[in-house]
């Protein structure tokens, strides 16, 4: 009896010693994030921005989803502003990044407004680091990459070739001329049959998000102002949209909001509501800096 005894208290200790060298590693490879620090692995645009800034602690970020990504460009900017632009982003993205504090912002935060950024329906990607569960290992949640870069790895190891793939393009999602006009109206036709008719309850999750992120930028002294972002002119918006905006507004209350929804003409997009390169995104920033720096 004495031997089996001694023989489960042995292995309880063993599983204890093995439990705790586990999260010892796992919380090692959080710190570290060789997923995001190291160039073997592609990607995603909250680890892109802040590989090109080389830190997550920023003095003022722009945040919004991709029609951001597409307007406004820090290199011709003279605001100071970090574009955080995520194409699949929404305000439970940055409340969350805020609170979970995988970036800090020390002075002020824009939100660049879109239908996107507020729908709860368009759903993020899976595989932000906000989105992994409070105790789901680090290795489990990038099972994806670890796993491409690991067969590419031993494969070109088996094949003589000892060099590991790199990916070293810091690069976003950017709009270059603009689509047909044939596209652009086949555009039309799915984003009516998507999102005309939804009800204003498909914002709910959302607008619940930025009622916290006013009150989070208040209690961490975070000035926070808005911006509607511009849609292309040719396309026809649905009365649900005034609904979004008036109640968008009506949280936000006294912070500054400035509207651009109708500001450009269609030649500056690519398609609905992404601005080309050039003029688009040339003429945004220049135009944009100027509140931004008030």
């Amino acid at each position: 009896m004495k031997k089996v005894q001694k023989s489960a208290l042995q292995c309880i200790v063993f599983l204890l010693v093995l439990a705790v060298m586990f999260f010892a590693l796992d919380t090692l490879l959080r710190a570290f994030n060789p997923i995001g620090h190291l160039p073997f692995f592609q990607k995603n645009d909250h680890e892109v921005t802040i590989a090109i800034h080389g830190t997550s602690d920023f003095d003022k970020v722009f945040f919004g989803s991709s029609p951001v990504v597409s307007a406004f460009r820090e290199n011709y900017s003279i605001s100071g502003f970090v574009e955080m632009g995520i194409v699949l982003g929404t305000v439970e993205c940055i409340l969350a990044m805020l609170e979970r504090r995988y970036i800090t912002i020390s002075e002020e935060l824009v939100l660049g407004l879109s239908i996107a950024l507020l729908m709860d329906d368009l759903h993020t990607d899976p595989r932000y680091i906000w989105n992994r569960r409070r105790f789901e290992p680090y290795v489990y949640f990038y099972r994806d990459r670890l796993n491409t870069f690991f067969v590419s790895a031993i494969t070109n190891f088996l094949n003589g070739n000892f060099y590991l793939q790199r990916h070293p393009s810091l690069e976003k999602w950017l709009y270059f001329g603009t689509i047909s006009d044939e596209a652009l109206e086949a555009m039309i036709e799915s984003h009516m049959e998507r999102f005309w008719f939804a009800d204003i309850s498909t914002f709910s999750d959302n607008l619940a998000a930025l009622e916290r992120l006013v009150a989070f930028c208040e209690h961490n002294n975070i000035r926070l102002r808005a911006v509607w972002m511009p849609v292309n002119p040719d396309v026809p918006s649905p009365e649900l949209y005034e609904r979004v905006f008036a109640k968008v507004n009506g949280i936000l209350g006294g912070i500054e909001v400035l509207d651009l929804f109708d500001a450009f003409p269609r030649s500056h997009f690519y398609d609905i509501g992404h601005m080309n390169d050039i003029p688009g995104a040339v003429d945004f920033t220049r135009e944009i800096d100027k509140w931004l720096v008030r």
